[in-house]
């Protein structure tokens, strides 16, 4: 609680989902959880205990539970846990009734300082020139996660794991817009894990992945992601190590599913 807000106790939140200042709309070229999500820029007022709308100096992004997606709040946060239980660059995060009882997703965010002032991040889109969020493949990621970050060796490996954290708890929805660098003193370096969803518990027919990796997006095997490994120019000992470990218990669950 405290690295989330700086402080032990909760703070109040005295609006519901339908207060918010914007609203999204459901996306019409690409079907999915972020096209209808709703977002607001919140901070906390230290002087009433309360969050408050922060369209400028915000600290935080809280993200209430759409209609369409009973309990996405809750399927966030937990993805998020399991992300960090694997050692991952998690934000510090959190689940949080609204006046209406509900509950909202909040994550601390990671490019700003503690009053709010700014450190620059790209994202992939920004970054890769790109038009469509969707159209991109994660070489083309890793490439640019080669050509500028400042610690090469261990943002690659972290990049890889997470490519494989996605597949395996079925989130086909991680798009450019969800990929990014923090820049600061002039040194880039991967920005922390956000926007984890298991997509296919609310779409079945999901893609593996959102984003080409071997130059396709469904139907990815083992061989693939070894081969992503070798683009990657990742130690191929450590790559079979770390596609065994994740991918056995997948496999495994597999002979028991229908």
């Amino acid at each position: 609680m405290r690295a989330l807000w700086g402080k032990a106790m909760a703070p109040k939140i005295p609006f519901a989902a339908k207060d918010l200042p914007e609203k999204v709309t459901t996306s019409t070229d690409h079907m999915s959880i972020s096209g209808v999500q709703a977002k607001a820029l919140v901070r906390l007022n230290k002087d009433s205990g309360e969050l408050e709308f922060a369209p400028t100096g915000s600290t935080h992004i809280l993200k209430p539970e759409p209609n369409e997606y009973p309990d996405l709040p809750a399927m966030e946060n937990v993805c998020m846990i399991m992300a960090e239980a694997v050692g991952m660059n998690v934000p510090p995060h959190g689940l949080f009734p609204m006046a209406d009882g509900r509950l909202c997703y909040v994550i601390k965010r990671f490019d700003r300082t503690e009053d709010g002032g700014k450190i620059q991040s790209e994202t992939m889109y920004q970054l890769l020139g790109s038009t469509d969020k969707y159209e991109g493949s994660l070489e083309s990621i890793g490439k640019a996660i080669r050509a500028h970050a400042e610690n090469v060796g261990l943002d690659t490996i972290d990049f890889f794991e997470r490519v494989l954290f996605c597949f395996l708890i079925g989130n086909g929805d991680m798009h450019l817009k969800n990929w990014a660098l923090l820049i600061r003193d002039k040194k880039a370096s991967l920005a922390p894990v956000y926007d984890l969803v298991s997509s296919r518990v609310y779409f079945k027919r999901e893609e593996d992945s959102a984003l080409m990796i071997s130059a396709k997006k469904n139907k990815l095997r083992r061989s693939d992601f070894e081969r992503f490994a070798a683009y990657l120019k990742i130690d191929p000992k450590a790559a079979a190590n770390t596609v065994s470990s994740r991918l056995a218990p997948r496999q495994t669950a597999s002979l028991f599913s229908d």
